[in-house]
């Protein structure tokens, strides 16, 4: 099954990351691309059964568009399967917040 991020869900990565290395002169850069790895890999296991997933339970908008929601590496990723023009699924990933700004 194809996987596919809109780019507000790689903005919203390159963000959080951005701003904690800014934040945290501590934090190492290769540990920061370490974790954008799995992410981007917990992502991609979409693929295999994006149906064992829950749809999202605390996030308004995302509960009233009834997406899927996924965590991984403390991100929250709202997705919903959809079908193509020949009946073919996919996974579109619509939008992702880390945990520590997860709020309604």
């Amino acid at each position: 099954m194809t996987v596919i991020i809109d780019l507000k869900v790689h903005e919203a990565i390159e963000n959080f990351y951005s701003a904690a290395l800014n934040l945290h002169p501590a934090l190492d850069i290769a540990v920061v691309e370490q974790k954008k790895e799995r992410l981007y890999a917990a992502l991609k296991f979409l693929q295999v059964n994006p149906y064992i997933y829950p749809l999202a339970r605390y996030k308004r908008v995302w509960r009233a568009k009834r997406y899927r929601e996924l965590i991984a590496e403390d991100f929250h990723f709202a997705f919903k399967i959809h079908n193509d023009e020949n009946g073919n699924p996919y996974v579109l990933i619509y939008d992702a917040t880390h945990s520590l700004l997860y709020h309604d």
